[in-house]
């Protein structure tokens, strides 16, 4: 498992390397290149933000991962991608907030996986 685990660590740091800071972008790596690219219109209301980071938006799973985070700076794999995929897709926020949440807690952070993931 270790092995897998460092495949994508590596994965993601080359896949940053070729992509710059492209990755950081609201229309993420495919930008307009593609079908018109990211042409989602994201929410940024800074009450719902604060509610996703602060583990209140009412949905169970996600408010007990999102305290998780805030009392220990870490969140199972698992976790990380029930609330990303909420505050992306059920929130309909701009996931760079998301990413700087991330960024700024984590204690197992690192830049190439964070993005990448996102």
């Amino acid at each position: 498992w270790v092995v897998f685990e460092l495949l994508w660590r590596d994965y993601f740091k080359f896949f940053a390397k070729k992509y710059g800071d492209r990755i950081f972008y609201l229309s993420g790596t495919v930008g307009k290149r593609y079908n018109g690219g990211n042409e989602r219109k994201w929410g940024m209301d800074p009450k719902q933000i604060q509610a996703w980071k602060d583990g209140m938006t009412g949905y169970p799973l996600v408010d007990a991962n999102m305290r998780e985070l805030k009392a220990t700076g870490f969140m199972s794999n698992r976790g990380r991608q029930n609330v990303c995929s909420f505050l992306t897709i059920d929130m309909n926020m701009d996931w760079r907030y998301g990413g700087d949440y991330f960024e700024e807690l984590l204690l197992d952070y690192d830049v190439h996986s964070n993005w990448g993931n996102w």
